[in-house]
């Protein structure tokens, strides 16, 4: 099927403090190119809300950084369904790149239908709807494994549910978790080191006023995890997320 890139100039309010493209920002380029995405195939979103009953929800995502864009720079994003299991799970990915066409990032997700009706994800096949797939094509391997972190995590801060938060689904949107997450990492770490990799894997939704706490593992030599959990109930886990690093973390002395 035909794939039609779509491009993006990096403005001053998609930056961060250091003029660079904000990882959430860039999440929400990848959601505009999966709307564009799906009207090319003859689907309206909000139909599929409003009218079908259905939407879709990211559950995981994966994402490899060469180059983060600086205010200013122009890139373009593709983005294609590779596969749709029989585990309810489509498989979707990403490309990023810059003006010369030189590919910067590349990402893979995994995606859920959910019926509106019972708040169930249901297999592809019994949906209303019939997408377009591209096996021949791979950004990046679509393994996303749940994230089991060594050690004991610590409170790195706790984050309050508000109106900005959340979507047309009535839950947190998925770009709003790596805001959270660089929160929970200082501004000094960050300075210091180079974003090579996110990966988010989604569990719980995450509805208006409700208090979760970032949780902080001991870091690895190049990674940092986090985890979003309820604050009332550390047992329900909302999302996990991984952080890898150009450099290795800082050893204790």
């Amino acid at each position: 099927m035909l794939i039609v890139p779509q491009k993006f100039t990096i403005g001053f309010f998609d930056c961060d403090t250091y003029a660079h493209l904000r990882i959430s920002r860039l999440f929400e380029f990848f959601q505009e190119t999966s709307l564009t995405h799906l009207r090319n195939q003859g689907f309206d979103y909000l139909s599929m809300i409003e009218k079908d009953k259905f939407t879709l929800l990211i559950s995981r995502i994966k994402l490899r950084i060469s180059h983060l864009p600086l205010w200013g720079e122009e890139i373009s994003i593709s983005t294609w369904l590779k596969h749709i299991n029989p585990e309810k799970v489509a498989w979707g990915d990403y490309d990023v790149r810059d003006s010369q066409g030189n590919s910067i990032m590349q990402a893979t997700s995994s995606w859920l239908l959910i019926d509106l009706k019972d708040g169930k994800a249901k297999p592809f096949s019994e949906g209303p709807y019939r997408f377009e797939t591209s096996p021949e094509l791979s950004a990046l391997p679509e393994g996303i494994d749940i994230l089991e972190p060594v050690g004991m995590p610590k409170p790195a801060l706790v984050k309050v549910v508000k109106y900005s938060d959340i979507d047309l689904n009535n839950h947190v949107n998925n770009c709003r978790y790596s805001d959270w997450v660089l929160d929970a990492i200082s501004m000094d770490e960050l300075r210091k080191r180079k974003i090579r990799s996110i990966q988010l894997n989604y569990m719980q939704q995450v509805e208006y006023n409700a208090k979760v706490a970032l949780m902080r593992f001991p870091d690895s030599r190049h990674h940092t995890v986090v985890f979003g959990v309820n604050e009332e109930h550390p047992e329900q886990v909302h999302f996990q997320a991984r952080i890898g690093f150009s450099e290795p973390n800082p050893l204790p002395s």
